[in-house]
């Protein structure tokens, strides 16, 4: 799931990306990811194979695109992921959980088809090289970890990732606001109300 294919940023390739994306995220809601062929993707984004291959190596390539973009565009950068800023890890968080919002019955339909399949993996693997990614980065910026990287890559993607799937499961939809409050509270380790007396 490398990216092997150096970007293109002219506005055909951002509105063929921007196809592809829509076009996997609509196939994903119908039919779990092991079963979606790059036919179904190319069919519905209305492009040829052909231009599939200039922009991406495979259906892993582009999923792989997908949760990049959708990471940078949200803004995950050292203090969110080091939780040295309680404002930016609360800030980041609600732009995830509104967007998510925003698109709750795609989300959610894309959760519920593909929970017992290969995709929540692929996602989870994914994530993890782009925290890894962000990590070497990070250092670079003179950020350290206390802890060996492999260890935190898997417990922060994990915690991201949990986070998600409990805002998808919940019964009603949730205000993102208050979701986010009482993660907040759950990082800052404030579980309990002091007993009345």
């Amino acid at each position: 799931m490398a990216q092997s294919t150096p970007r293109k940023t002219s506005i055909t390739a951002r509105r063929t990306y921007a196809l592809l994306k829509g076009a996997l995220f609509s196939q994903l809601a119908a039919l779990p990811f092991e079963q979606l062929t790059l036919t179904d993707i190319c069919n519905t984004a209305l492009i040829s194979r052909s231009t599939f291959y200039r922009y991406f190596e495979d259906k892993y390539d582009l999923l792989h695109y997908c949760l990049g973009s959708m990471l940078d565009e949200l803004g995950l950068n050292e203090d969110v992921m080091y939780f040295t800023n309680r404002t930016s890890v609360r800030d980041f968080l609600l732009i995830l959980l509104r967007l998510i919002g925003e698109n709750r019955i795609l989300y959610q339909k894309i959760y519920h088809a593909n929970q017992d399949g290969d995709l929540m993996r692929i996602i989870r693997t994914g994530l993890i090289r782009i925290m890894n990614d962000k990590i070497q980065a990070a250092e670079q910026k003179g950020y350290r970890l206390k802890l060996p990287a492999p260890i935190f890559t898997s417990l922060m993607t994990d915690f991201y990732f949990n986070i998600v799937q409990c805002y998808l499961d919940q019964e009603e939809p949730c205000d993102p606001d208050s979701f986010v409050d009482n993660v907040c509270l759950f990082i800052e380790r404030d579980f309990f109300a002091p007993p009345k007396s």
